[in-house]
């Protein structure tokens, strides 16, 4: 876990891992987004789906989320990719925060 940050109006955001209970709140993060990119049609992963695909036997993505008062207010999703031109890579997917 990182330290905590302090905002300007002195509360804390505490930057941690994910747990498979915070894909409720992601799913609602990834909606808000959707919704301000004005595609809310375009999503139809599930909180079922984010957490077997992220807390399954064969984890596709590692999560971080930013938690503010006890409440998920961001998150940060990545996964190992490769490339030719590269090699192993980790990629960056929706960094979102409230």
């Amino acid at each position: 876990m990182f330290e905590p940050i302090k905002t300007a109006n002195g509360s804390k955001i505490v930057i941690r891992p994910a747990t498979s209970q915070d894909m409720y709140a992601v799913r609602e993060l990834i909606m808000e987004l959707a919704i301000y990119e004005k595609a809310p049609q375009e999503v139809s992963i599930t909180v079922q789906q984010l957490i077997e695909d992220g807390f399954g036997n064969k984890p596709k993505f590692g999560c971080k989320v930013a938690e503010e008062n006890s409440s998920v207010v961001g998150f940060v999703l990545f996964f190992e990719c490769y490339s030719t031109w590269k090699g192993n890579s980790l990629f960056l997917e929706d960094f979102i925060d409230y």
